[in-house]
């Protein structure tokens, strides 16, 4: 048996509309290994969750996978009909998004969300998938999850409806568990209580995840290796401490620096200039080479590869490759 559950090999994203074609993710490769919690990062338009979306086979209409390749547990997702997709989605792949107020349906009770997916994709019997869903409830903290079935969504706190939804993504055991900045919006007490629960909910079901966010903490906190992406491309790659200890592109290196600390709080908050690139205005050369202190000539004129500069950290930046190939200095 392979070791990486999920394996994606130059895969790109485009968006078509009557301007044209929009690369929102161009070319990335990934992979999480099982039982390994794999952190995606960058700020918000980078592509991340463009790369959720792909792996799960819930794109736009005007989204489309026009290269590379999604190997999961040894299958290829894009070459998968929408039925087999379906098949799979919310069984041996789930996600939790980002926004459970509206990811969950309004006008259903939390026991018909729960339960709507067991059934689905267990075969079991009502009585079966109620059951299920009571304990799954149970172990994500409800000491009351026979009164939770019959609550809306709205009836509940933001955290609460975290939890349901981490709930409705564990439900039947998935091999890969996407999560979609799980702890955006909530206070930090119950940040903690969804990341230690996250922890538990993997370590039970022997679970590969996939964490998207843009905080720092929760990735120290969570992550066994980091993947920074920028303007749709993978950036740098690396363990999680040799990150923290070497951020070596100047992105990783910016956003580490714009983590607030205790011991600087009378200096100005740093913050990397300018903004994010538009998928469809996209600069020549290295696509951080606008906002980059160390950008040079040929920065703005090509775009450096993504290459290995220490035994499992790779960085897409020419401060590590020669002026005559692409060897690192």
């Amino acid at each position: 048996m392979s070791q990486e559950l999920l394996q994606i090999h130059n895969l790109k994203t485009y968006f078509f509309s009557d301007s044209g074609k929009i690369p929102a993710v161009d070319g990335i490769t990934l992979s999480v290994k099982r039982r390994e919690t794999v952190a995606l990062v960058g700020e918000s338009g980078c592509g991340k969750s463009i790369t959720s979306l792909s792996i799960m086979g819930l794109l736009p209409e005007s989204g489309k996978i026009v290269d590379g390749e999604i190997i999961f547990n040894g299958e290829n997702l894009v070459k998968k009909t929408d039925a087999e997709m379906e098949r799979l989605r919310g069984n041996e792949i789930s996600m939790i998004f980002q926004e459970p107020m509206t990811s969950l349906n309004p006008v259903l009770t939390i026991g018909e969300q729960i339960m709507e997916g067991i059934i689905l994709h267990r075969k079991v019997s009502k009585q079966e998938a109620r059951e299920r869903a009571v304990q799954m409830l149970k172990l994500v903290g409800f000491p009351r999850a026979e009164e939770i079935l019959s609550e809306y969504p709205h009836q509940l706190s933001g955290g609460m409806r975290q939890r349901v939804m981490i709930a409705m993504a564990m439900a039947t055991n998935p091999k890969l568990l996407i999560a979609d900045e799980p702890t955006t919006a909530l206070d930090v007490t119950i940040q903690a209580q969804i990341l230690e629960l996250m922890r538990e909910v993997k370590e039970k079901f022997e679970t590969s995840i996939l964490l998207i966010t843009h905080d720092l903490g929760v990735v120290a906190e969570m992550a066994d290796r980091v993947i920074v992406m920028y303007a749709g491309k993978v950036v740098e790659e690396a363990g999680v401490e040799e990150l923290f200890e070497k951020p070596s592109h100047p992105y990783t290196e910016g956003l580490m620096k714009s983590v607030p600390s205790l011991e600087e709080s009378q200096q100005r908050l740093y913050s990397i200039r300018g903004n994010v690139p538009s998928p469809d205005e996209l600069p020549k050369g290295c696509r951080f080479a606008p906002r980059c202190d160390k950008a040079w000539d040929r920065c703005f004129a090509s775009e450096p590869d993504l290459k290995e500069i220490a035994p499992g950290h790779a960085v897409r930046c020419f401060l590590y490759q020669s002026e005559e190939g692409n060897e690192p200095r």
